[in-house]
């Protein structure tokens, strides 16, 4: 009787029950990856294309390239597998994918004591159908209506009033949501707390302060928070130990002071009375906590560099921390312990998350357009609400099977500054509008507008300075998103770049586009040629090497260089450039220094990345919740103030640039308009234990 499994180098493979085994443990894996690896098994040794992928693991069903890259990506961690040196799946730049690993049937127990072990080919399976059929199976399986119950139904809507509700905060024991409040038309924050018993909104703290983000020490005692003015920031804690109308006049004590650059980044206080959170160095976000004593007197500071990534959630009784990593080059949401912060963090999901919270051991609850439950075993989703909108904050009370979370819509809108200083607005204020660029005369604007209520497509835009209106020339693929929009010198062509690694050329006169790059590994480095007949750019080979590219307009092809393109100077690079940020810092850190705080200034290019031109810089800083435009001379050497911003309440997940014209005479930037967002809350469908 033959076997029903698969060696695949030194990875067992059995798809009948959908599980692997790797270095001696089985574990499983899911269907979708486990169809891609059979074809790839198929087709051992030979390129199977993107399309052939499509067609063979999506029938009559419309998806992106994107897809197939995600889905390898997913696979190719299931398989412990290294892109810059692939055991298993290699890259066929501008093709599709090789199964480069060895493929043999594993031995019987007989020959592993009486004979040494061969590998040998399976062509039974390979040539006889069997993973085309069991390919077959997977893909139907995966086609069928899956009836799943969410353990979730929706319970309420807690606030319905203008304004904005974030930071959430359930009580250790469930009953109390604490978030931070803003009515309409008011720049500072205050404190409530919601009481599921009664169902009443209790006013904890308004003031002349803003009152952000608290968290509930691990008793329920106590109640810290961010206060912010203009001038200083602290982390407080008031006594929450008695009845709730008197939380109030509690006593309060101040904990330790904060960066008054940065915007308050959420606090998680562990049952060994350790307050964690983020920190911002010069060039990396890194863990940070203080330890306390039974008091609240302040015993030590610790900091964690090894532990690098923005921290989503913590499970307070055994610091292990969810956090969204970059560390691979892709967005991860991966968990490391400060217990032993030294070892590596293990991966969880592929998934750009803007939110996320622990729900059950193998399980986690994310937020981006939607409510979903991830299944970090099973590497599957389940929708939890299916409402498109904006959501801005996220929490869950595990004693009681309780999330609570921020929903509703925002305003981003593209400005620009005029002669006399004024905000001239250049995009819709309907609309989330990102990326914007100006061509180096002056003269054109483009911007990328998205909607987030009818997750619809995101659109490039152009508008001439001379006219009242933009005209779209591109709409991109649903789940894509731009990272860099950059007109050619003579303003005929638009280079776009993507997060998902994918480079195109947009003709402005005849709208259309040509996909330059959807293969390439780590694209970088992107410009134009002087003459605008070509676009540069880098990637890296298999082994990591970098790998110099040119785009020819004329014969529209690429060509491998075989040396290393000078790079424009740093006034004329871009964000797509290696070390770009760390190279404005370095610039204009020392020259900047005696005007601001240099952590005041790191926190500030965190948020809008200062942009040069010919005569100097221009640069945002951030003040508490205030953003001022400066420029910054390099004849003179001196610092003005150019134009009062407004205000930044809250991170929406949402890029903020800032650019300008190579004479510097036109900048345009965008900002965060409005924010409208209400609780909303949802309960478990399962009974509580």
């Amino acid at each position: 009787m033959q076997s029903s499994r698969i060696l695949v180098n030194d990875v067992l493979v059995e798809p009948a029950a959908l599980k692997i085994k790797i270095s001696g443990q089985w574990q499983a894996i899911e269907a979708k990856q486990l169809a891609l690896l059979l074809l790839l098994i198929q087709h051992q040794g030979q390129c199977v294309s993107r399309d052939t992928i499509i067609e063979k693991l999506w029938p009559n069903t419309l998806v992106s390239d994107n897809s197939v890259s995600q889905l390898v990506a997913q696979l190719r961690k299931t398989l412990q597998d290294n892109k810059a040196a692939a055991r298993f799946i290699k890259t066929v730049p501008r093709e599709g994918y090789q199964l480069v690993a060895s493929i043999s049937e594993p031995p019987s127990i007989k020959e592993k004591l009486v004979a040494p072990r061969i590998n040998r080919p399976i062509y039974w399976l390979l040539f006889g159908g069997g993973v085309g059929v069991v390919i077959s199976i997977i893909v139907s399986y995966l086609s069928q209506p899956i009836k799943q119950t969410s353990p979730f139904k929706y319970d309420s809507r807690l606030t319905s009033a203008p304004g904005l509700e974030v930071y959430l905060r359930y009580s250790p024991e469930g009953r109390y949501l604490a978030f931070s409040h803003l009515d309409e038309n008011q720049s500072q924050f205050d404190l409530a707390v919601y009481d599921s018993q009664s169902k009443i909104v209790h006013s904890l703290k308004s003031t002349s302060y803003s009152e952000e983000a608290p968290v509930w020490s691990p008793d329920g005692k106590w109640l810290a928070y961010y206060r912010f003015d203009p001038f200083k920031c602290e982390v407080r804690a008031i006594a929450v130990d008695h009845t709730i109308e008197m939380w109030r006049l509690g006593k309060e004590k101040k904990l330790f002071d904060c960066e008054l650059g940065y915007g308050p980044r959420k606090l998680y206080w562990l049952t060994n009375n350790h307050i964690v959170f983020n920190t911002q160095k010069i060039n990396k976000l890194i863990v940070e906590s203080y330890e306390f004593d039974s008091q609240l007197n302040l015993v030590k500071s610790y900091e964690y560099p090894e532990v690098v990534g923005e921290i989503l959630d913590v499970v307070p009784e055994s610091t292990k921390l969810l956090l969204k990593s970059q560390a691979s080059g892709e967005f991860d949401l991966v968990f490391q312990t400060l217990e032993n912060p030294e070892k590596k963090s293990n991966v969880l999901s592929s998934f750009d998350a803007a939110l996320a919270v622990w729900y059950q051991p193998d399980q986690i609850i994310t937020a981006q357009d939607q409510l979903q439950i991830q299944n970090i075993t099973r590497q599957t989703t389940l929708p939890i609400s299916s409402n498109s909108s904006l959501i801005g904050d996220l929490d869950i009370s595990r004693s009681r099977g309780s999330i609570a979370y921020s929903e509703g819509h925002a305003q981003v809108s593209v400005y620009r500054l005029d002669s006399l200083r004024n905000l001239v607005p250049i995009s819709s204020a309907t609309r989330i509008d990102v990326s914007p660029s100006v061509s180096s005369d002056g003269n054109y604007y483009a911007f990328v507008s998205k909607q987030t209520r009818q997750n619809l497509s995101s659109e490039v835009w152009v508008r001439n300075k001379l006219r009242a209106n933009a005209e779209l020339v591109y709409t991109l693929e649903s789940i894509e998103s731009a990272r860099l929009l950059l007109f050619s010198p003579d303003n005929q062509y638009l280079a776009l770049m993507t997060e998902s690694n994918k480079l195109l050329v947009i003709n402005l006169f005849a709208k259309s586009a040509v996909k330059i790059a959807t293969e390439f590994n780590l694209l970088r480095n992107v410009f134009w040629a002087r003459d605008s007949h070509s676009l540069f750019f880098t990637s890296s080979d298999e082994n990591g090497n970098p790998l110099n590219w040119q785009y020819d307009l004329l014969d529209s092809g690429n060509k491998l260089l075989k040396t290393h393109q000078e790079w424009p100077p740093l006034k004329e690079r871009n964000i797509t450039f290696t070390q770009f940020s760390e190279d404005m810092k370095s610039y204009l850190l020392p020259r900047l220094t005696a005007y601001f705080d240099e952590s005041q200034l790191t926190a500030s290019f965190a948020l809008y990345l200062p942009v040069l031109h010919e005569h100097g810089a221009y640069f945002v800083i951030r003040t508490g919740h205030e953003l001022s435009l400066y420029e910054y001379d390099n004849t003179t050497g001196e610092v003005s103030l150019l134009k009062e911003l407004g205000t930044y309440l809250y991170d929406i997940n949402t890029p903020l640039a800032l650019t300008t014209s190579k004479n510097g005479k036109q900048i345009l930037f965008n900002r965060i308009d409005g924010i409208e967002m209400d609780i909303v809350l949802h309960q478990s469908t399962k009974e509580r234990q």
